[in-house]
């Protein structure tokens, strides 16, 4: 059924592609070549065995490129980017909320995209959208333009707490 070329190509292909659909296609081909049912191969692969002898059909009719994955499959992100960096990048107050700084809770209720995430699912939202979600800290600088040089300066003097020692 399948030339010597093609089974070593199929056997690199099971090890060493980089998308794991793909491994999973050349797995499927490899053992229906070797020998196996496709009944058997898509109860051990957990696909149907429908779809192993359409890889098998593909895979024999136009080679590896027919196996490719298109982009686009999939379900469609729900997460609209302009909405969420319409949110995030005012404060909270703008949207009736009392505080001064987003938290994922409040972007999940608040956010009509988001709205039904937990916050590590907002929080994931975040990242694959290229914002990074960090803490801001709890204090602002003051205004007085020596304001760096005092801290320096105060830096350089050991704090009275923490410093007792115990005879």
């Amino acid at each position: 059924m399948l030339s010597s070329q093609q089974r070593a190509e199929l056997d690199r292909w099971s090890r060493r592609h980089s998308q794991p659909g793909m491994r999973l296609k050349a797995l499927a081909i490899r053992a229906v070549a070797l020998g196996h049912t496709r009944q058997q191969v898509g109860a051990i692969l957990h696909v149907s065995p429908y779809t192993v002898g359409r890889w098998c059909r593909s895979y024999l009719q136009a080679g590896w490129p027919a196996l490719r994955i298109h982009q686009g499959r999939g379900r469609r992100c729900r997460v609209d980017r302009a909405q969420v960096e319409a949110y995030v990048r005012q404060s909270p107050r703008n949207f009736g909320i009392p505080q001064t700084r987003w938290t994922l809770r409040l972007l999940a209720q608040k956010v009509p995209c988001l709205a039904g995430l937990c916050p590590s699912g907002v929080w994931y939202a975040l990242r694959r959208l290229g914002i990074s979600y960090k803490r801001a800290e709890p204090w602002l600088h003051s205004p007085d333009p020596d304001y760096l040089k005092k801290k320096r300066i105060s830096k350089r003097w050991p704090s009275k707490r923490g410093n007792s020692r115990r005879g």
